[in-house]
């Protein structure tokens, strides 16, 4: 006889395989075409004139058109369907990214990265709002550490595939740092078209669930979704940009992001300026603490579910991050031991995403989860601005990026603060 607990697991099971990996491969090809520019910059600061303050400033300005249109982008994935949204916002990237091996110089460059936060905006909202859809609270954290595990893995593969696309030089009458672009940009143009057929937009049209199943998921979370309006109101939209419980995830994801997009960006310089080595040498030691961290990331999920208080599992990753930078700034003359407290860092840094990500649908349903989400989102990732425009002015001003990662290191400080103060609330703790 099939119990419910039979059939919750298997619905999970053929949701988390079905969906995890497939939304983890469109995160990764979004992420390295939002980040190989870190790797690009060898080549293109000198061959475009483009300063390090001028080339941070770029880089960052990708969060500003991010910004302007998350909330928006959301909205539009909640009204027209995940399928259709995702797969316009992939066809849209992925042309701006390819376009960007164009630009001629600093003013081009910082109009095609604007753009592309234009293009790019909503999908990692949307594919956060689209896991609220399938997954109930206990599965979130799982399915969510199985998507962000794209993040190192992104730059772990792109590491040393853009140092060998950059040696490529010629390739086509292109330099190495436009083919990173173009190479590296196709493939997000290609998965539009997958994404349309493989993805259903709800678990009602899901041809590969029973009915048992699609029963199971709709009811659990619709009994979730009444509970969490039952303890904390339900939100219009206006009132979801001044609860504070959302201001104080904010907080606690700028530090998040800031390190993140500070050290992805930057971190093939830092490695570079740590013995001068050529770009293929520099994308396979990128690759070490990003796969260090890819290891990590599941195995720390399922022990930080197990140990409860999401919050205060947040605030210890952040923590180790923090304490991890300043080590490798310490060591800084000894190549391979910062290299190592870099991969610890590095490591505990993306652990925190599928932590922190978990948080907000105790509180945001509906229409207002996908504002919500958005919105944190959006707001957050100004750290992604400033995050690489600080390394940037610090590198020029000091001849190295290394001293950057003290900057890092106090912002994931200051978001652990923030996550250990919440995990002494009740309503977070559960």
């Amino acid at each position: 006889m099939t119990t419910t607990t039979d059939v919750a697991a298997s619905a999970m099971r053929k949701a988390m395989w079905r969906l995890g990996p497939f939304l983890g491969l469109l995160y990764l090809i979004a992420y390295i075409d939002r980040n190989n520019a870190g790797f690009a910059k060898l080549e293109m600061t000198t061959a475009l004139g483009i300063t390090e303050s001028a080339f941070g400033l770029a880089a960052g300005i990708f969060f500003i058109g991010y910004l302007l249109f998350e909330v928006p982008s959301n909205l539009m994935l909640q009204r027209f369907g995940a399928r259709r949204w995702i797969a316009r916002i992939m066809v849209s990237w992925g042309i701006v990214a390819v376009a960007t091996a164009f630009v001629t110089d600093a003013t081009q460059f910082t109009i095609a990265r604007f753009v592309l936060g234009v293009a790019e905006a909503g999908f990692f909202p949307g594919v956060l709002l689209y896991i609220t859809f399938w997954f109930p609270q206990h599965y979130r954290t799982t399915i969510l550490a199985i998507f962000a595990v794209s993040n190192p893995l992104a730059n772990a593969i792109s590491a040393p595939i853009s140092g060998w696309i950059m040696d490529l030089h010629g390739l086509w009458g292109l330099e190495g740092w436009q083919l990173v672009f173009v190479l590296e940009g196709i493939p997000a143009v290609l998965l539009a078209f997958v994404t349309y057929r493989w993805l259903p937009d709800r678990p009602q049209d899901a041809r590969w669930l029973d009915d048992a199943e699609r029963t199971w998921i709709t009811t659990t979370l619709a009994e979730e979704r009444a509970a969490t309006e039952k303890r904390h109101g339900r939100l219009g939209l206006g009132a979801v940009f001044r609860n504070g419980r959302l201001w104080s995830l904010i907080f606690l994801f700028f530090g998040v992001v800031f390190g993140a997009y500070g050290l992805g960006l930057w971190l093939p310089t830092i490695v570079k300026g740590m013995g001068g080595y050529s770009s293929t040498v520099t994308g396979w030691l990128v690759m070490i603490p990003n796969l260090f961290a890819a290891l990590v990331m599941l195995p720390w999920e399922r022990f930080a579910r197990r140990r409860g208080n999401i919050p205060r599992q947040a605030g210890i990753t952040l923590t180790v991050t923090a304490l991890a930078l300043l080590a490798a700034v310490a060591a800084r003359d000894v190549p391979w031991l910062a290299l190592a407290a870099i991969s610890v860092g590095l490591a505990a840094l993306f652990s925190t995403t599928p932590l922190f990500w978990s948080l907000p649908p105790k509180f945001l349903t509906g229409t207002a989860a996908a504002a919500g989400l958005a919105f944190i989102n959006s707001v957050g990732n100004l750290a992604g601005f400033a995050g690489p425009y600080a390394i940037g002015w610090i590198s020029e001003t000091t001849g190295t990026a290394v001293w950057g990662l003290l900057v890092v290191s106090a912002l994931t400080l200051g978001g652990a603060a923030v996550a250990f103060t919440l995990s002494r609330k009740k309503e977070w703790a559960d």
